[in-house]
């Protein structure tokens, strides 16, 4: 069991050095930290809680940690913003110990650096099961923000990455497969890539009209750029991006070849949209950052989302994405 007063003094050891923008850091009843003059702070949560994000005997205590972090700045780099710093809440149950926190905390500080953020304050707690609780701030410029409305009909659909290999990777760690092409599609599952500087550079640029990352899966996000917007799309299934693993064995572990890719979840890829004369510019961009896009389809006046074979014969889905509460 861990002892709360040792852990938090723990924790002040581990994250008592901070950056010249944190004027109150970890140790105060808050944190106080400066934003460059003129900019917007960003602000965002995510939860990984035990038995719902992730099952405890797969994941350890580091990777844990890391994968938190990674799942909140996404969404700070999905609206073009730079991440700075994260707040940590922690739930433990009476199974875990001070080996434990020691791990967790050394994958907070591998967030540190792979992110470029700080852990500026936080709170623990005790809990029936484990969860994190992790809350991202960032910055950006006023005429930089890119949110999930904008896009506009006629408007191309792109997407970072390949889709589907998380999901995969989860489904094959739930059955304990020794596939050859496990080991990969697990280490996408457990090792998310948000991608940061192209969501950056995407709107720092002008390039694209609306941006989400994709956490719950591709279909169920793209409605909320679109269908919550009162426009439409259309998906060309023979376009999606997957990966040689996700080809190779995903007809083996789903009804369908296309339905984790389409509605798998936790890929944390970004979808954005962008007029067609942007064309050239997202992909000047996506080589520039080393990170590959592809465009899947169309924004169209809907509202509904369409996704079509190489026939152009419409696939129907059992399921859109993951929903809480349902």
């Amino acid at each position: 069991m861990i002892d709360e007063l040792s852990a938090l003094r723990r924790i002040e050891e581990h994250f008592n050095t901070a950056s010249d923008s944190v004027e109150v850091g970890i140790g105060d009843d808050a944190a106080a930290v400066k934003i460059a003059h003129g900019s917007l702070l960003l602000a965002t949560t995510d939860s990984q809680v035990e038995d719902v994000h992730f099952i405890k005997s797969f994941i350890s205590p580091r990777v844990l940690a890391r994968k938190s972090v990674a799942v909140s700045v996404s969404d700070i780099g999905a609206m073009g913003g730079v991440a700075r710093y994260i707040l940590a809440s922690v739930g433990f149950s009476a199974d875990e110990d001070e080996d434990y926190l020691a791990q967790m905390i050394s994958g907070f500080r591998e967030s540190e650096q792979e992110f470029g953020v700080e852990l500026i304050g936080g709170n623990l707690s005790t809990s029936d099961k484990i969860f994190l609780d992790i809350t991202a701030l960032g910055e950006i410029e006023p005429e930089n923000v890119v949110k999930r409305a904008g896009a506009c009909e006629g408007d191309l659909i792109y997407v970072s990455g390949t889709l589907g290999d998380s999901a995969l990777g989860l489904t094959l760690l739930k059955q304990g497969s020794s596939h050859s092409d496990s080991r990969v599609l697990i280490e996408r599952h457990m090792y998310p890539c948000p991608r940061l500087e192209l969501g950056r550079q995407l709107a720092v640029n002008g390039a694209v009209t609306s941006m989400i990352d994709v956490s719950d899966g591709l279909v169920l996000d793209l409605g909320r750029i679109t269908v919550d917007k009162g426009l439409g799309a259309r998906i060309y299934a023979d376009k999606l991006p997957l990966s040689s693993e996700y080809k190779s064995i995903a007809s083996d572990y789903a009804e369908d070849f296309f339905e984790l890719a389409l509605s798998g979840g936790e890929d944390y890829e970004l979808l954005f949209t962008a007029p067609e004369n942007n064309k050239d510019n997202v992909s000047e961009i996506a080589s520039s950052v080393g990170t590959d896009v592809t465009e899947i389809g169309i924004v169209t006046a809907g509202p509904a989302i369409e996704i079509v074979d190489s026939n152009g014969k419409e696939i129907k889905l059992k399921r859109r994405g993951f929903v809480h509460f349902n």
